[in-house]
Order: C-alpha cells, then sequence, then structure tokens
C-alpha cells in the first residue's frame, strides 16, 4: 500500500490542501478562498476562528477525495503576524496578520530600538514582525495585551486547533527573537524595545522534523495520525521550487500576495552579516542558510494598478516606455529590500500619450528591478532562478526578469510549490526519503526554461532603466516622510481615519 502524505497551507489569499502519494504525485486537492481576512485601511486582522473553520473545511474535503489511508499531515501558514491566543489556548479577538500596517508608526519612532534588534537578530523588525505588532498593542491595547497567554503564529495557531498542542519551530521565529547564527532566542530584543513581555509568551520550540503531535481534531482522518510542523510558507515554497531540492537553481522569486527573493548559502562562512532587510533561515531539507528578502508589495501590484487605471491589458504584452513606476502601494511601506513603513509608490514619465498597456507594463517591470535589486545584495553562486507565484505563467514577464538579472529563470506554474515542499518535508521526515528522491520524484523538472531577450539595444534598455528606477527610489525616499505627513493631514481633513 502506497504512503499518502497530505499536506496544508493557510495563506493569505486562499486556504489549500493537497494529497501526494509516495511516488510524488498529487492524487487530490482542495481549495477555498480566504474569508477570514478583514482590511480596514492599515488596520488587516484575519478572524482566527474563521481561519482554523476554513482550515479544517478544506482538509475534509481533500480526505474526501481519497480511497486510501493518509500517512500524515504536514501544516504550514503565512509566516509573520501576531496570533495570540488565552491561557485556555483561545483565540484572543483577531490576529495581527503580516500585511497590518499599525505598527509603521512604532517603526517611525523606535529608530535605535531598531538599530539595537538588528544588531542582535541580523534582521531589521518590520510592521510584520510580531515583536514590534506586540508593541503596538502593549500601548494602544494593554488590557488586551496583558491577556495574552501566548504569542503565536498563523501555522502554530493551527497546529495547536489539530493536536491541542502548544508548540513551534524556530526558522521563522529566530529573524524576530534571537540570532540565526548560534540558533539561541534573546531577551535583548524586547529590552531593546521596551516589550514587558517577549520571550515568555513563545510556545517551547523543537527543530523541523522533531515538531510534531498526534491528531486530535475531527477532520475525518485517524486520532494519533502524526502531525509535523513544518517551516513557514516562504520557505515551504522556495524547496518546492526547487531551492536546495533540484540541481542548478541558486535562487527563487515568489511573486504572490507578497514577493520573496531568496539565495542558499550551503556554508555559512560564506555569508557575512545578513544584507539589510533579509530574513535568514536554517534551511530544513539540510545545511545550509536560506536567505531572503521578504516585501510587503508582490504581484497584487497589478491588482491595486487594474482598480486605479481603466483598461489595463491583462496579461500584458512588452510595452518598453520611458515610464517608470514605483510599486509600494501597501498600507505597511515596504519591508524589503528597501525597508522603510513610509514607502510610497510613484509614477514618473507619465504623459498625455501614456497608455494603459505601457502602465501594466511598467508594474512588471518595477516587479522585475526589485527582485534583480535583491537578488544582487542577497548575493550566491551563479545558478538558475525559479520563479513562483502568480506570474509564473507569463513568459513575457519571465524574460524580461532573466533580461534583468542576467540569469535563465525556471518557470513550474501550477505545481502548488508550497503543497509540494511541505510534501518534500514530509517525505524527508516522516517517509524517510533521502534527498536525492525527493528532487526526482516531488520537485522534478521546471516545465519551462527561458533566457534573456535578444538583442543588446532590450538588455541596454534593461540595465538603464534599472538604474534609473534605483536612483529614484533614493532620491524620492528622503521625501516620503513628508508625504506620509500629508496624507495623514488629508486624511484628517476629509474626516476619515488612516
Amino acid at each position: 500500500m502506497t504512503e499518502i502524505l497530505l499536506c496544508l497551507d493557510s495563506g493569505t489569499t486562499a486556504v489549500k490542501a493537497a494529497a501526494f502519494d509516495g511516488q510524488g504525485r498529487m492524487i487530490a486537492c482542495a481549495a477555498r478562498p480566504n474569508g477570514a481576512l478583514r482590511r480596514d485601511g492599515a488596520r488587516v486582522e484575519q478572524d482566527m476562528a474563521a481561519t482554523r473553520d476554513e482550515a479544517f473545511g478544506v482538509l475534509r474535503d481533500c480526505v474526501a477525495k481519497l480511497s486510501q489511508p493518509v500517512t500524515g499531515l504536514v501544516i504550514t501558514g503565512q509566516g509573520d503576524g501576531l496570533w495570540p491566543v488565552d491561557a485556555a489556548g483561545q483565540a484572543l479577538g483577531h490576529a495581527m496578520t503580516w500585511l497590518d500596517g499599525r505598527a509603521r508608526g512604532v517603526m517611525a519612532q523606535e529608530a535605535a530600538a531598531l538599530d539595537a534588534v538588528q544588531s542582535t537578530t541580523g534582521s531589521r523588525p518590520t510592521a510584520a514582525s510580531a515583536s514590534l505588532q506586540l508593541l503596538w498593542m502593549q500601548r494602544h491595547e494593554p488590557d488586551r495585551f496583558a491577556r495574552i497567554a501566548h504569542a503565536l503564529r498563523l501555522k502554530e495557531w493551527l497546529f495547536l486547533s489539530l493536536t491541542g498542542k502548544l508548540m513551534g519551530e524556530p526558522t521563522a521565529a529566530l529573524p524576530v527573537w534571537g540570532n540565526w547564527r548560534d540558533g539561541q532566542l534573546s531577551l535583548a530584543v524586547e529590552q531593546a524595545l521596551g516589550l514587558t513581555r517577549g520571550l515568555d509568551l513563545l510556545p517551547a520550540f523543537l527543530p523541523v522534523g522533531r515538531c510534531h503531535a498526534g491528531l486530535t481534531a475531527d477532520i475525518g482522518l485517524p486520532t494519533g495520525l502524526p502531525v509535523l510542523l513544518g517551516p513557514g510558507d516562504v520557505q515551504s515554497t522556495l524547496i518546492g521550487l526547487g531551492l536546495g531540492s533540484r540541481a542548478g537553481v541558486a535562487r527563487a522569486s515568489i511573486f504572490g500576495t507578497s514577493s520573496i527573493h531568496a539565495c542558499l548559502h550551503k556554508d555559512q562562512s560564506t555569508m557575512g552579516e545578513a544584507p539589510p532587510g533579509a530574513m535568514v533561515q536554517a534551511f530544513a531539507l539540510g545545511s545550509g542558510w536560506v536567505s531572503f528578502h521578504p516585501s510587503f508589495n508582490g504581484a497584487t501590484l497589478l491588482h491595486h494598478l487594474s482598480a486605479r487605471f481603466s483598461n489595463l491589458p491583462a496579461p500584458a504584452l512588452p510595452q518598453y516606455s520611458g515610464l517608470i513606476l514605483h510599486p509600494f502601494f501597501e498600507p505597511g511601506g515596504e519591508r524589503a529590500p528597501w525597508t522603510d513603513p513610509q514607502a510610497i509608490g510613484a509614477m514618473l514619465g507619465l504623459t498625455a500619450a501614456t497608455t494603459p498597456a505601457e502602465i501594466a507594463w511598467a508594474g512588471r517591470e518595477a516587479l522585475a528591478f526589485v527582485a534583480r535589486h535583491s537578488h544582487d545584495m542577497l548575493g550566491t553562486a551563479p545558478g538558475a532562478l525559479s520563479l513562483g507565484g502568480g506570474l509564473a505563467g507569463d513568459v513575457h514577464f519571465a524574460r524580461f526578469l532573466a533580461t534583468t538579472t542576467g540569469h535563465e529563470v525556471q518557470l513550474s506554474p501550477g505545481t502548488q510549490a508550497g503543497l509540494r515542499g511541505l510534501a518534500a518535508i514530509g517525505a524527508k521526515f516522516l517517509l524517510g526519503k533521502d534527498l536525492e528522491t525527493i528532487a526526482t520524484q516531488l520537485i522534478g523538472p521546471p516545465d519551462t526554461t527561458v533566457g534573456p531577450q535578444d538583442g543588446v539595444d532590450i538588455t541596454r534598455y534593461a540595465d538603464r532603466k534599472y538604474a534609473v528606477f534605483v536612483a529614484l527610489v533614493e532620491a524620492l525616499r528622503p521625501h516620503w516622510p513628508d508625504l506620509a505627513e500629508l496624507r495623514t493631514t488629508a486624511e484628517t481633513l476629509a474626516g476619515r481615519p488612516e
């Protein structure tokens, strides 16, 4: 009888589950839109009970399609944010998601404290960080803050809901609360920020592979089934895209709700200090460290543009122009590679002759330019760039990305990379499979590989426009605080809260 792994990824846009057999074939899947997300200006929350119920529903939907017993369940979810529970393990109000922008005011006020935290963790806190969200709550919702017994991440909340056990794995927590180099949590973070409570709110941590417990929830599977807590959704997706799990892949970019740009360093001695804005996590499938820039502004930029401009083509064909777009549209500003809560979008070079097609393509160029900036900062050995997320099916964007970065781009659209990465982790720790077998059976080759566009003129255009793009970001950056102040003043005059 073949072994079946069931995988759950509770994301920002959708909640997804899939079952994989022992040969790496996806034999069942189910998904539902994330209906628990609540947006209200800078406040971006998620109903924790609804999130749990949606995850259970998707798992039941997937299990109903199976004719064979499941060997184990592997789970992940949105990486950052604050999911508070009380002493009884019950949700304590809504979660502050990684998109919540309320803590950006804390960032502006506490620059020296953030410098001190970065010197410890290697990562500068952002409005998405649980540490700053706790500090915001300590200042603005002190009664609720005092009632928190445990400050969880989404995947830990789901693990608790599925198994009744409070447990976590440290890969995503160390860049916020500790030191990735020695793997230790540090009181220096809460002391620098002035938090009255911090490390005492975290669950007990065990390494990936050892962080598991028996199923207790009623989702149509036997009680006691092994439930394995995987790394965060970012690393799970990167593994599913081939980073560290497919030969020749040295870096990856994901364009989902956010954008993530990552590389894998096999040797700690070659890393130096983490680049500004980067997060560093131990690689879940073996030795090495995954270094990545988590941006707020990903492929949702294209949705934002469509909502504000009419007749934008989708998909968009290349329409080269003098238009430069800065893609910082999310209310939290930007996390990386420019870490600034007041980062704001801009469009320069706009004329009466500008067309909707040029605006649509300029948005895609902006995403490619941010990717190049991240990869130049992260650094790694030569190799292909694996492309994931919603733009992985856009060959025109992939070719421009290859032209801009100078790396061959591998496309694997429709492969459910996050779920496949979870299956790879489950195959290692629950089924005992080696990395070569995992690479062959679960990851496989890319669907398509594209290289840079032919023609010196297009390469020169991309290089020149990238240089102007970065120069304009740096030129406008000193004015972001003034623009933020003007926006606050205007919203006050208009009688609408931020």
